[in-house]
């Protein structure tokens, strides 16, 4: 299911909700919660510019001690000649024991952005695709989020190939200590 998450987000609500390291300030916790606008981008030959990003963010909420993640789905197709078949986002929030230690999925939601994006050479706001679980935090693990992109070009007979993203930077702070 295709959700977008809000102005809240794009006005700093992340800013304000990250933790990601106890005594840091929301602005210095909110540094680098996402995969940089380049890390995640893929280019398509044809007649212009043709590209889609994806940017991966995780973060730890500060009222709820859960952890959310999405991905944000950018493109710019200049050559309206070139059409998607399929445009499936999967976007994974994962926890690990360790900081180099194996993912486990413990939420993940699947996005078909196909018909958006062959509907226009750019979106008027990113497409965002994030799980709708409630995860909650636990500072025995370490916390990103991931993702992988099916697709397929019309006529180019490729087929599906799988892109496997760059995940977000990993959380991982103290618990959280709550005045009475």
């Amino acid at each position: 299911m295709l959700r977008r998450i809000g102005s809240l987000i794009a006005a700093g609500a992340v800013a304000v909700g990250c933790v990601l390291a106890v005594g840091t300030t929301p602005a210095q916790a909110a540094a680098n919660p996402c995969t940089d606008s380049s890390e995640n981008v893929k280019e398509f030959t044809g007649s212009g510019a043709n590209r889609v990003s994806v940017k991966l963010c995780g973060w730890r909420t500060v009222n709820e001690d859960t952890v959310q993640g999405f991905a944000e789905v950018d493109w710019l197709m200049e050559s309206r000649n070139i059409t998607f078949v399929k445009f499936m986002i999967q976007t994974r929030v994962e926890r690990r024991a360790t900081p180099d230690g194996r993912d486990t999925v413990v939420d993940s939601a699947t996005c078909d952005i196909t018909k958006t994006l062959n509907s226009a050479a750019k979106p008027r706001y990113p497409e965002q695709c994030h799980p709708a679980g409630l995860v909650w935090y636990d500072a025995n693990y370490w916390w990103s989020t991931d993702a992988t992109v099916t697709y397929d070009v019309e006529g180019d007979g490729k087929g599906d190939i799988t892109w496997k993203l760059n995940g977000s930077p990993l959380v991982h702070t103290a618990p959280l200590v709550h005045s009475s």
